[in-house]
């Protein structure tokens, strides 16, 4: 909507920086909108339509955006051209004001002339740096829009094709890798395309212009910057591979920093602790081993960029007058000074640009490969039932036949490496099935039984589509290819949000739907406990339970509403009534009258079922179940009172309402995440507090001071080169000649002065070379000074974050989610590590530049005051209110990059349900959402910078420009021209000066962000007494006595008391079972145990000694626990069982032996044998046979086992329930049950409700009482 003159001058970006300044800028709503040219649904019209027409992802966007990207070099070349101008005119002006060696007077019309001549070249310097400005910041801003096309073409399209191909299931961290690393280096090479052609224009140029200024001598600096390149370029490949092993020793640590994160609960529990600390610091110090290395090099690459200039010019003058034995004079030396320094960037540019250029061509390859994949064409593999005919020996014809293979062939593909790029998407047979033969009629239930690894997961992917058909078709009926179906997966796949969210999926709020699905999928207790369905279910579900995160996935099938359900195991991971309430109201109440393929060996479904197959390798036979039905005939009247799906809309069941009241569709609850403290406004003086302290301060002082140092050598090597200048040029000019001297004295006078400047310049250049090889040494030192004060602040902060987030509290883990606290130790950290000492550095040499080019150049020509102050207070101005929008537009930039990726994550993680919902185009048009979003941050900064550049820009040029005038007008009374060209040549480098400030100090402040993240978790409150007020006599606990009495405990404030005023008292060696349905309070008695949290009332005593006033490493280092989910770490078998390597092998073994654990760990190679991360190559029962053998190791007089059998079949269960009776005989034992029969070989057992407990007795006697709450509990397991 802006006119011309607006758009020239970035007018238009003014209300974004006046939001900024008054603090508005909260949320992206703030920002621009997209301009039509940027709108995402044309730009994906385009690249769909090119990509149409060839499937060459390179020529698609060439033909797309190409033109409009080569009319932008036009700017670029426009830009170069003006920028030749400067150092021209320079030498031009600075010719007027040394006008030569004649000895006649100039006529009066060419004085006329030379008058106004400097006056000209003043004006040109003026026009050129503006002509020069514009059309540099337009060419950012132009590139700017063609990049963030490309940006939005390239994503969508990867995005598109990863929900449409057809074998990108197994590649998924590969296309994550496509979605950002790759599409950025794709998007940075459109500045490298023109910097490839630029840059050698530019050298030729500039090269040439050197030449007609000081002839051959120029080659001497030339030669000695192209000398650095090769040295440049080793230490560029030596800084790769230091990057690389850096990058490698970062992954290993995040990676078990991540499995501490993840393990948090069971290292605090077991006060392992400093273990995990040693262990992350272990690797923290081989990460700052190259990291240090790395920046040593770094130090020696600023080194080289510091001392360059000042090197190239003593080379090339030193040259100019010792071999030519040429006079210095001012216009060729400040004119050749000035393009030497154009000759730096360009120079150390160049490899780095082919590197660019080299790296987007293979990442466009990749990106290629992915679009190169087929897409699934569900028309192809799904026929209409109506083409299929046959007889039915697999089903009754009663009812409409819903799904047909016959003889048809499929196979389950796996994905291997492509190793040229890197990409894994060529195929290999994993599986197959051969003839396959399977009819489903409308309403069937199918059940699929076999062995693990049988291929009934598979069967279930032929029906989705996401196999291969080598010979037959999937036949539906008419509809129900288009519709999908109501996939469960046996690991449930949730999207980061609400509950609510998660079952709508995207549906209309139906209220008496949502309620009747929420009570087949038995949540309504769940969300009690929860706090209602609108309690966030964290990353991937992590604040949920297995159980929950399987019935909410349950919940979400059912709520579509789909004719035909996938259900994979989903009853494995229930509580027996939890199963029964769900088989009842579920299986055979709301889907009742829907198709309904499973995988089960529950009895009570199987007992249903119309088919029972078994599956095995690839073949299918039909099973036998009228014993199953036999067995189970008394559940015959299911049916009765269930609503289907049908009524559910006629007719509200009279079922619990969510949180007691009806929610609307948009209401809210009180998540069980806290939300992430995002900051407003300037970044805390505490914060650069913290990060100086981390420095060491007297490290940092002397830092400052050679910074100083450093720039005070410059100034006054620049200084005395002008000098040098000077007091030549007064050499050789023509003398005035007196009337009583003859013109043969005249020149004999003027024969001794150029002798005596012959005589002269080896003092001078002497000088000269003196004070640049000491400005060299002090860059040197401050250099390696400063990569030292890095790395010492990056071990600081990374070691004080590690430390306050391992001893904090427990609750801090539940509430936050993985990714929030993993992005503290990778992403912050490395910004910590690497980013903010190359700003820092940045900073500092831009400061005490412009400060050093200002005293210089007020030094040279002091009417240049009458410039500087009045534009100080402008550039003030500028940059505080550049600085309070920018700051701002980058954390909404960095909050609207980060749901993208997590976006795409879920979606790559979740494909097999998003396809099987035909989700893909909600997912795609929430993706575009977050896409937009995103550029509009994006744009909007590039905005906010493109008006600064142009605004600091103009005032630099008003500067050079200002300086020429001042230069024209006191030419009458000035005679030092080499002062005129001093302060001009740096009037020149105070514009980059200014720009390069400014954003230093804005993305510096930025850059503190990450140490502002950091110092929130470093402020983390410990666990309560955790230090304790008293030591435990020598060797408790020695008997295993646990008395509660009257104890009371919450986890957090804000919720209900998850025990209520219990009384427990448990003997020595006795074995107590705590049972009851989920959130009666059975862990939480574990809990109050370990002190997790604070009891409300109450005292517990272990041996008579009250834990609470004992420190909490020692109490829980001296009770065993034994957790649902076994937790193991990647190591050794040795390091997993004896974490902190107190016991000798044969302790070990013993331990081994005990648990029967022997041909385990002789199988997987002895106690050296590595453990993946989480125990991945282990199955459960092998999981858990070692976390019993770590247990017995610990040989402690009090074991608690948290449903440590919970996720075992029957054999593995069996086999643990042996061990835990004979190895821990002599111990107290106290186990939560998730399975009832192991309690009844226990001495007691509690059945706990509500956080109380309701009964209590020896297991067999209540199981004998059919009128004990224990009895009924084993009955409805048992069937």
């Amino acid at each position: 909507e802006a006119n011309m003159l607006s758009r020239f001058v970035f007018y238009w970006v003014r209300p974004l920086i006046a939001k900024g300044v008054a603090g508005k800028l909260k949320s992206i709503d703030d920002l621009f909108e997209l301009p039509e040219s940027l709108n995402i649904w044309r730009v994906i019209g385009m690249l769909h339509q090119a990509l149409d027409e060839t499937v060459s992802l390179f020529k698609s966007l060439h033909r797309c955006f190409g033109w409009e990207f080569y009319l932008i070099g036009l700017l670029r070349l426009l830009a170069d051209l003006a920028g030749f101008a400067g150092p021209i005119l320079l030498g031009g002006l600075l010719r007027t004001e040394n006008p030569g060696n004649s000895t006649q007077p100039p006529s009066t019309e060419i004085d006329a002339v030379m008058d106004y001549r400097p006056y000209y070249y003043a004006i040109g310097l003026l026009g050129s740096t503006v002509i020069s400005c514009f059309a540099g910041v337009h060419f950012n801003w132009r590139m700017t829009l063609i990049s963030s096309k490309m940006r939005i073409a390239i994503v969508t399209a990867i995005y598109q094709k990863t929900l449409r191909a057809k074998r990108v299931l197994n590649a998924r961290s590969e296309i994550l890798n496509l979605m950002s690393t790759d599409t950025d280096r794709i998007v940075n090479s459109c500045v490298s395309f023109h910097s490839f052609w630029s840059i050698p224009f530019q050298l030729f140029t500039t090269l040439y212009l050197l030449y007609t200024q000081l002839g051959v001598a120029f080659t001497a600096g030339v030669f000695f910057a192209v000398l650095l390149i090769p040295i440049n370029r080793k230490i560029a490949q030596t800084i790769g591979r230091l990057s690389q092993g850096l990058m490698e020793a970062k992954d290993a640590r995040v990676s078990i920093t991540s499995e501490s994160i993840s393990g948090a609960k069971d290292i605090k529990l077991n006060a392992w602790e400093d273990v995990f600390i040693k262990r992350i610091e272990q690797l923290r110090d081989v990460e700052i081993g190259f990291l240090s290395k790395r920046k040593y090099l770094d130090a020696l690459c600023v080194y080289f960029w510091a001392t360059t200039p000042v090197l190239m010019c003593l080379f090339t003058f030193g040259t100019y007058v010792l071999v030519l034995g040429q006079p210095l004079t001012a216009a060729s030396t400040y004119t050749s000074v000035a393009l030497l320094n154009m000759l730096i960037g360009p120079l150390n540019a160049f490899p780095w640009v082919l590197n660019g250029l080299t790296e987007a061509w293979v990442s466009l390859k990749r990106v290629q490969a992915l679009i190169e994949l087929p897409n699934i064409n569900l028309d192809e593999y799904y026929q209409p039932l109506t083409k299929v005919s046959g007889d039915t020996s697999f089903s009754n014809a009663k009812r409409p036949l819903v799904i047909s293979i016959r003889d048809s062939s499929f196979e389950l593909e796996v994905k291997r490496s492509r190793a040229e790029l890197n990409l894994s998407l060529t195929d290999i047979v994993d599986f197959a099935f051969t003839n396959l033969n399977l009819e489903v009629v409308q309403g069937e239930l199918v059940c699929l039984l076999g062995p693990v690894g049988g291929g009934k997961s598979s069967l279930l992917q032929v029906l989705l589509g996401n196999v291969h058909c080598t010979k037959g078709a999937v036949s539906l009926a008419a509809g129900y290819e288009t519709e999908g179906f109501g996939y469960v997966a046996q690991s449930a796949w949730l999207q980061q949000g609400t509950i609510r969210d998660n079952i709508i999926w995207g549906e209309n709020y139906d209220e008496t739907r949502y309620k009747a699905v929420i009570h087949a999928c038995a949540l309504q207790h769940d969300l009690d406990i929860l706090g209602g369905d609108g309690a966030s279910v964290g990353e991937q579900g992590r604040t949920l339970s297995g159980g929950q995160k399987a019935r909410v996935s349950l919940a979400r099938a059912v709520y579509q509403n789909k004719e035909i359900y996938l259900l994979d195991d989903i009853l494995s991971a229930l509580d027996a009534h939890v199963a029964r309430h769900i088989v009842r109201y579920c299986i055979f109440g709301l889907l009742k009258n829907k198709t309904r393929i499973m995988i089960t060996a529950h009895p009570m479904v199987l007992c249903r079922a119309t088919q029972t197959l078994h599956v095995k390798r690839g073949k299918i036979t039909q099973s036998d179940v009228n014993s199953v039905g036999s067995m189970l005939s008394e559940y015959d009247d299911y049916d009765e009172d269930i609503p289907d799906q049908q009524s559910i809309r006629a007719s509200k069941p009279a079922v619990p309402s969510v949180n007691g009241t009806p929610h609307e569709p948009n209401g809210t609850a009180n998540g069980s995440l806290e939300e992430e403290v995002r900051e407003f406004g300037q970044v805390d003086r505490s914060v650069f507090g913290a990060y100086w302290q981390a420095t060491g301060r007297s490290l940092g002082f002397w830092v400052v001071i050679t910074v100083v140092l450093m720039q005070i050598s410059r100034n006054i090597t620049d200084a005395w080169l002008a000098y040098w200048v000077g007091a030549t040029n007064r050499a050789i000019l023509p003398p005035v000649i007196p009337p009583n001297r003859t013109l043969l004295e005249v020149e004999l006078v003027q024969e001794n002065n150029l002798q005596d400047v012959a005589n002269s310049t080896m003092f001078y250049l002497g000088i000269y070379s003196t004070l640049a090889l000491g400005n060299t040494m002090l860059t040197l030192v401050r250099a390696f000074l400063f990569a030292l004060a890095g790395i010492k602040a990056a071990k600081y902060i990374h070691d004080r974050l590690l430390n306050s987030v391992i001893h904090t509290k427990l609750q801090f883990f539940d509430v936050v989610p993985l990714g929030r606290i993993l992005n503290r130790f990778s992403s912050d950290v490395y910004t910590v590590d690497d980013t903010l000492p190359f700003i820092l550095n940045i900073l500092l040499a831009q400061f005490f530049g412009l400060l050093g080019a200002l005293l210089i150049s007020l030094y040279a020509m002091p009417w240049l005051g009458l410039l500087i102050i009045p534009l100080a207070p402008i550039y003030l101005t500028l940059q505080n209110k550049y600085r309070c929008a920018s700051r701002d537009i980058k954390r909404l930039s960095s909050n609207a990059l980060s749901p993208i990726y997590a976006h795409f994550t879920e979606t790559v993680q979740g494909l097999d349900t998003i396809r099987a919902f035909r989700g893909e185009t909600r997912f795609h048009r929430d993706f575009l959402f977050k896409l937009t979003e995103s550029i509009r941050a994006q744009l909007s900064a590039a905005a906010a910078q493109q008006w600064l550049g142009l605004r600091l820009q103009l005032l630099g040029a008003f500067l050079v420009g200002g300086s020429g005038l001042l230069a024209a007008i006191t030419s009458a009374h000035m005679t030092s021209p080499e002062l005129v060209g001093l302060a001009i040549s740096y009037a020149l480098s105070i514009t980059g000066l200014l720009s390069g400030l400014l954003y230093a100090v804005a993305e510096t402040e930025q850059e503190f962000i990450a140490v502002e993240r950091i110092n929130q978790y470093c402020q983390l409150e410990t666990e309560v007494n955790a230090d304790g007020s008293a030591d435990p006599p020598f060797g408790w606990p020695s008997q295993g006595v646990v008395v509660f009495e009257n104890v009371s405990m919450r986890y957090r404030e804000h919720l209900p008391c998850s025990i209520k005023s219990i009384d427990i008292s448990v003997k020595p060696c006795e074995r107590l079972s705590l049972v009851g349905r989920t959130g009666s309070g059975k862990t939480s008695v574990l809990s109050a145990l370990l002190r997790v949290a604070p009891l409300d009332k109450g005292t517990i005593t272990v041996d008579f000694v009250n834990i609470a006033t004992l420190p909490l490493d020692v109490l829980r280092s001296r009770i065993a626990l034994i957790s649902q989910d076994p937790f193991l770490f990647t190591g050794t078998i040795r390091e997993n069982l004896d974490p902190r390597a107190v016991h000798i092998d044969s302790e070990i073994w013993e331990a081994i032996t005990c648990c029967l654990a022997s041909p385990l760990i002789q199988s997987l190679g002895g106690l050296d044998a590595k453990v993946e991360g989480g125990g991945n190559n282990l199955s459960a029962g092998q999981k858990q046979l070692l976390c019993l053998t770590r247990a017995l190791l610990k040989k402690s007089k009090i074991v608690l086992i948290d449903e440590g059998t919970a996720n075992l079949d029957l054999e593995s269960e069996s086999a643990v329930q042996l061990i835990l009776k004979n190895a821990f005989r002599g111990r107290t034992v106290i186990m939560v049950a998730h399975r009832l029969n192991g309690t009844l070989d226990t001495d007691t057992v509690l059945v706990m409700q509500n956080g109380t407990i309701a009964e209590q007795g020896v297991p067999r006697e209540l199981a004998s009482q059919t009128t004990s709450m224990f009895h009924a509990m084993l009955q409805e397991q048992q069937g």
